[in-house]
């Protein structure tokens, strides 16, 4: 049971990883398109991703 556990954890944190960097390639691709930096809020807790420019 405890090793089930800590799969489903393990997967989890992948997951996360995973979607951190997409972020960072959204980022990277509005910096493309717009000439300037953008900076990502991320909470998995509450489920929220915001990109906005940073200034």
């Amino acid at each position: 049971m405890a090793t089930d556990f800590k799969k489903t954890i393990a997967e989890a944190k992948v997951k996360g990883e995973e979607i951190e960097v997409l972020a960072r390639i959204l980022a990277e691709k509005m910096q493309a398109l717009h000439g300037v930096p953008f900076r990502i809020l991320l909470d998995h807790q509450i489920g929220f991703l915001f990109l906005t420019v940073d200034r």
